[in-house]
């Protein structure tokens, strides 16, 4: 194993990978939106990448046994 296994294998998890880490950092560079979507926003995008990767550390390692 090494950290090699955990990028991603696929454009679609490089897609969705890009698009939480988006989300999570929406703060920083996106100040026009309304206050309830500033707060959500950021929210989910963490709840997504956090399921990303729960899915890709099963298939990498205990799918794989």
């Amino acid at each position: 194993m090494n950290i090699f296994d955990l990028l991603p294998a696929t454009k679609a998890e490089a897609v969705t990978d890009t698009i939480a880490v988006g989300a999570i950092s929406s703060p920083l560079w996106l100040h026009q939106i309304s206050g309830i979507a500033s707060d959500a926003l950021p929210l989910l995008g963490f709840i997504w990448l956090a399921v990303q990767i729960g899915v890709k550390i099963h298939t990498t390692y205990w799918k794989k046994k």
